[in-house]
């Protein structure tokens, strides 16, 4: 077995090399019968005294690895990349869901699976680092899903029965399972069968057909832009400062759209973004999102302040910074002062480029304190009011009165975290739900006083355009 304090030097100091091409997983330095062989070790090594452990991971490192492709699968499956960072987790099956609603749930979740980790046992190669579970969160907290979003949970915390970490040229799978499973006799095949569905994942094809057609909108154009100026007339008279309003559009393609095939063509256009897709309970989710809602590694925070937005070839006005942008900055640093023994905010936002698109952008850094995890910061910061309005209550008073649009995960988030509460939170934006050869793609601007709100849906196509380009 490699030395565990080479791997995490090797994962703490990643390569930061923008990827081309993805290749399928190879099987030149590892072979089926290798990987039986070490999972059947590692069983037979398991004390008879935690024979009674719920959860049971075991991890073992993939040498000459590389990049993983997203499987075509019915079956649960999450994905999550940051492409330019080398970084990708792919997750087969559930072992274990948390779900909650309401406004304590990421207190419950997070009271669960700290209590999933009392009779959690780890195997192999695991240490504290390594990502163990995946997260996904409504944007409304007591919102019960309809439409599309039918059937999926408010929010959850999801253990997959495989989950494949690769970070910069390192690759490492993990097996769990639950104490009934763990004995089976099935329980190797199982594995190495989940296994051979990655191994066999081809690259998707990236060429795009006809362009898909545009069959609904919600609200209706007119609609939304009259609501727009009923924020705007709103904003001038009362205690609200901003509001942010979303929409979406159902497309039809000539044939069923493939969630591989669109976070192949993301990863291409978009490598500096977070990429996620997740199939849950039949729902295809797929996601680009610029941002990071917080991250936590070794109790250093990032966060991500990101309000205004603007054509590749436009310049932000001050207004912009000043109404949209800077109300973020400012809650999110009075929600993590109490929260942190450092922070660290620059005095000037930047501006972030991508493909068609602008956004102004404050990196925020931080030192928590020592009891303090990821669901804990998710907790205290969402809705930002880059999702949401300032003030958040009077914003969330507003919507629930004058937007019949339901959300579902869109504005809310998703990520991944480890048995120490680490890991990383990202804000549901740029997401698309597949259904056979239709489409449902989401986008939204902050409103404030100063907003015209033809300029503001036209903001929203350049927003959907990221997906719907693609599709």
């Amino acid at each position: 077995m490699p030395n565990n304090q080479c791997i995490r030097w090797a994962r703490r100091y990643r390569s930061f090399v923008q990827p081309t091409e993805f290749p399928p997983l190879s099987m030149s330095d590892i072979s089926f019968q290798q990987l039986q062989k070490q999972l059947r070790q590692l069983l037979n090594s398991l004390p008879i005294e935690d024979a009674d452990a719920r959860l049971t991971s075991i991890t073992l490192e993939l040498p000459g690895q590389s990049f993983p492709v997203m499987p075509d699968t019915e079956s649960s499956c999450f994905y999550w990349a940051r492409p330019q960072e080398q970084r990708c987790l792919l997750g087969l099956g559930e072992v274990t869901r948390l779900e909650q609603k309401g406004g304590d749930r990421f207190h419950h979740l997070q009271q669960q699976f700290d209590q999933l980790q009392h009779h959690w046992r780890y195997v192999g190669e695991h240490h504290p680092e390594d990502p163990l579970a995946f997260f996904c969160y409504a944007f409304d907290p007591d919102e019960e899903a309809t439409g599309w979003w039918c059937g999926v949970p408010n929010s959850c915390v999801i253990v997959p029965q495989l989950l494949l970490d690769y970070s910069c040229g390192h690759c490492f799978i993990t097996f769990t399972a639950d104490a009934a499973s763990l004995y089976r006799e099935s329980f190797i095949d199982q594995c190495m069968q989940a296994f051979g569905e990655l191994m066999n994942a081809a690259p998707a094809d990236s060429r795009a057909g006809k362009p898909a057609e545009r069959i609904g909108v919600f609200p209706e154009d007119h609609r939304w832009i009259a609501r727009v100026e009923q924020a705007v007339a709103d904003i001038r008279q009362g205690d609200l400062n901003k509001v942010v309003l979303s929409r979406r559009i159902r497309i039809e393609g000539e044939s069923d759209f493939h969630a591989p095939q669109l976070i192949a063509r993301l990863m291409r256009r978009y490598p500096s973004c977070t990429l996620f897709a997740a199939r849950v309970d039949g729902v295809m989710l797929v996601a680009a999102t610029p941002e990071r809602l917080v991250s936590l590694h070794q109790g250093e925070l990032k966060c991500d302040a990101m309000a205004g937005t603007v054509a590749a070839d436009e310049v932000p006005d001050d207004r912009m910074v000043q109404y949209e942008h800077l109300p973020v900055v400012h809650t999110i640093e009075r929600i993590l002062e109490p929260l942190c023994e450092q922070l660290e905010i620059p005095g000037q936002p930047q501006l972030l480029k991508l493909h068609g698109l602008q956004h102004i952008w404050t990196p925020i850094h931080a030192r928590v304190k020592s009891d303090i995890t990821l669901l804990k910061l998710v907790a205290a910061l969402h809705p930002t009011p880059a999702v949401s309005g300032a003030p958040d209550h009077v914003a969330r008073q507003w919507l629930m009165q004058n937007d019949d649009h339901q959300r579902g995960w869109y504005c809310g988030g998703f990520g991944w975290m480890s048995s120490e509460g680490e890991g990383h939170a990202s804000v549901m934006l740029r997401c698309a739900l597949l259904q056979g050869n239709r489409a449902e793609l989401f986008a939204g601007a902050g409103i404030t006083a100063f907003s015209d709100p033809h300029s503001e849906f036209r903001e929203t196509e350049l927003k959907l355009q990221t997906i719907l380009d693609l599709l």
